[in-house]
């Protein structure tokens, strides 16, 4: 094997020039193709996968009640709650131009709404009868409740509330339907809202809320980005024109996204940035001149450029969590470049170099980077992607640390008396015939051995994610203001067809109205009792039938 780096070291010598042009054409091909790399940025990413969960992810894939942005308008002033609807329709006009990002914006109630949902009840008001609603009907059919329910049609239709009220008396005299509207309250997200001028409010009339439904998933953070920047700055913008009277914040798993995508970005600047500038510094001290650290740093930027190359072909996306690891990398792979450097300092002929270091830094490099392919076999997509990453740098920064180094440092022929520094001194000192510091040491790994059993894991699972301050203040608000963000388990119905989802989604609607009466849950919102399969609706309409008396 060392005689392979050996031919190349006097190619490359023969052929400087050249070489030269190869190694900037290499460096300019990786450039690109890494610029082209598609970077996921999902968070979750890193939580292992399993059959299970796969298939709950590919059911809530298809689902979108997560990705929403609550926007939630609070009462600063004194003022009656109309101010905020004020501000609720200033918000709403503001966030027009961001159509392109948002699917649409629930909270607000419009009157044709209103008529619309009358009409589909009472179109469809079998499917939404019970046994009490026809003991009800029964009852609404008596000659002295008909007579009751005319004179209450007539104050209606006298009074100013006509201009909302006649169109439906004409559609239902009876008031039949409103049997039917009554089952949309299991629909209600929660009993601490109401409706007010339109918007959705809290009861103390306090609060006001808003649900952005964006067009794209909470994952999708490149295009969230734009879209939550700006979103921001119209929040911003009034806020200030709004201060003293409203303020607005927002809470939801695309903001979260953003910002875990933001601050794994920055992370990753700040933490390469930091150890490659004391890794610089520390070796500039010891070398006592500029130029060697430079040429240490060389050959693990060529490997990381290379392996994001090879990444680029293998891999349609990488989890940018995986690069997060370039600050450890850093530290590994500069190693190498230091053992050969300090070979070369000490043996100037460059075949016996070759003989001494290039098997003891090719197996150093492939069990660290086997070590790393160790993970490519976990469930986490992020430690597959880390895995592979490190792996592929860490042999390439060994053999471009053979090719790079050897060609571009000189040792001097003579070397004059070393300069003894605090590195040295720390190197050289024997550790190995200090009595107390080993007496120290095997206690300290003693007590370890009886203590590491006590060492407790964080099993919350949310604390992966990254929450600015402001988004925490929010998220605590919505926990005051309901349990919509908390106490809450959702339940999702599936199928091999519409019908199959709907059919199971009726008897776990059965299940909770139970669990309900047992007093074993709270609550529960559901569409099982509204949305049903044909088999259910066959029987609604056979009962139906039945009360008319048909045969």
């Amino acid at each position: 094997m060392h005689r392979f780096f050996i031919f190349l070291y006097y190619l490359i010598s023969k052929n400087k020039i050249l070489s030269v042009v190869v190694a900037a054409g290499i460096a300019t091909l990786c450039f690109f193709f890494a610029s082209k790399i598609n970077f996921e940025e999902d968070i979750n990413q890193i939580i292992p996968k399993n059959e299970k969960s796969d298939l709950t992810a590919k059911v809530l894939k298809q689902l979108n009640f997560s990705d929403k942005i609550i926007v939630i308008i609070e009462n600063k002033s004194k003022e009656d709650q109309f101010q905020l609807s004020e501000t609720a329709d200033s918000f709403l006009t503001k966030i027009e131009p961001l159509q392109k990002y948002i699917g649409s914006v629930q909270g607000k109630v419009n009157d044709n709404e209103i008529s619309e949902t009358f009409d589909f009840v009472n179109q469809n008001l079998p499917l939404f009868l019970n046994e009490n609603d026809y003991k009800e009907i029964e009852r609404k059919l008596q000659k002295d409740s008909i007579a009751k329910q005319v004179e209450n049609n007539y104050i209606s239709l006298v009074s100013p509330t006509s201009l909302v009220t006649k169109d439906f008396i004409k559609k239902d005299p009876l008031g039949i339907t409103f049997l039917g509207i009554k089952k949309l309250n299991a629909l209600n997200i929660s009993k601490d809202f109401k409706l007010e001028d339109n918007y959705i409010i809290t009861k103390d009339e306090k609060n006001l809320l808003l649900f952005i439904d964006p067009k794209n998933k909470s994952n999708d953070t490149k295009n969230n980005e734009a879209f939550i920047n700006q979103l921001n700055e119209i929040k911003d913008n009034l806020n200030k024109q709004f201060k003293g009277k409203t303020e607005i914040s927002y809470f939801g798993s695309p903001v979260i996204a953003v910002a875990n995508a933001q601050q794994i970005k920055k992370d990753i600047q700040n933490t390469v940035i930091i150890s490659m500038t004391v890794l610089l510094l520390l070796l500039i001290y010891y070398f006592r001149n500029v130029f060697t650290p430079i040429i240490v740093f060389l050959p693990t930027v060529f490997s990381v450029l290379l392996a994001l190359l090879i990444l680029y072909f293998i891999k349609d996306k990488i989890s940018a969590i995986s690069l997060s690891v370039g600050a450890i990398l850093i530290g590994i792979t500069i190693d190498y470049a230091l053992h050969i450097l300090t070979h070369y300092k000490h043996n100037n002929n460059i075949e016996e170099l070759y003989k001494e270091i290039t098997q003891p830094i090719i197996l150093s490099s492939a069990t660290t980077a086997v070590s790393f392919l160790c993970l490519v076999f976990v469930r986490s997509e992020a430690l597959k992607d880390l895995g592979l990453f490190a792996a592929i740098t860490v042999i390439l920064s060994s053999i471009t640390a053979l090719i790079i180094v050897p060609q571009l440092y000189r040792p001097k022929t003579k070397e004059k008396a070393v300069n003894s520094n605090f590195i040295d001194k720390i190197g050289s000192y024997p550790y190995e015939k200090n009595k107390p510091l080993i007496i120290g040491c095997s206690a300290i790994i003693l007590i370890c051995l009886f203590g590491f059993r006590h060492v407790g894991f964080n099993e919350d699972i949310g604390d992966l994610n990254y929450i600015p301050k402001d988004l925490k203040i929010s998220e605590a608000k919505l926990q005051k203001l309901s349990d919509i963000t908390s106490k809450s388990i959702y339940t999702i119905s599936y199928g091999n067809s519409e019908n199959e989802a709907l059919a199971r989604n009726s008897q776990l609607s059965q299940f909770l109205e139970k669990e309900k009466k047992e007093g074993k849950i709270l609550s529960y919102n559901s569409l099982g009792n509204i949305v049903l399969s044909k088999e259910d609706q066959q029987k609604k309409d056979c009962r139906l039938e039945k009360f008319l008396g048909y045969p």
